[in-house]
């Protein structure tokens, strides 16, 4: 008799990896993917300094009118403006997609720089009433 060189076991495994594999390696391509500005165009990609609209998307998160998971993370934040994929950065002669780290720090930075710039206007008027006196 003839035996088989897999089971059945190891077969259905096997499968089991290589789709796997084929999903991770899926995400790996677009999430390193650098595209040409006539495929940014068709995406509707936003390129240039994201300051101005992490910021927006800050105020709104902080200010409770974005919802994003029921959560009050940064990090959920990044990965939810990460998913509309609309944040391109130039790279090697073409755009990548913003990545979520990146996206984090940009917001935390920003966060940084508000609460720095709250903070400073307070004693600022704590100087004014102190100084009336």
């Amino acid at each position: 008799m003839a035996s088989k060189k897999t089971t059945h076991r190891e077969s259905k495994t096997q499968v089991e990896n290589s789709a796997q594999k084929l999903k991770k390696e899926g995400r790996a391509h677009q999430k390193g993917e650098i595209i040409s500005r006539d495929e940014l165009e068709k995406r509707g990609g936003l390129t240039g300094d994201p300051t101005a609209l992490l910021a927006v998307y800050l105020h709104k998160f902080e200010e409770g009118e974005a919802h994003v998971n029921y959560s009050k993370k940064l990090k959920d934040l990044a990965e939810h403006i990460y998913e509309k994929e609309i944040l391109y950065i130039p790279k090697h002669g073409g755009y990548k997609l913003m990545e979520i780290s990146s996206i984090e720090t940009e917001l935390s930075v920003i966060r940084r720089a508000k609460r720095e710039q709250l903070e400073e206007e307070e004693r600022q008027e704590k100087e004014k009433v102190s100084n009336r006196y």
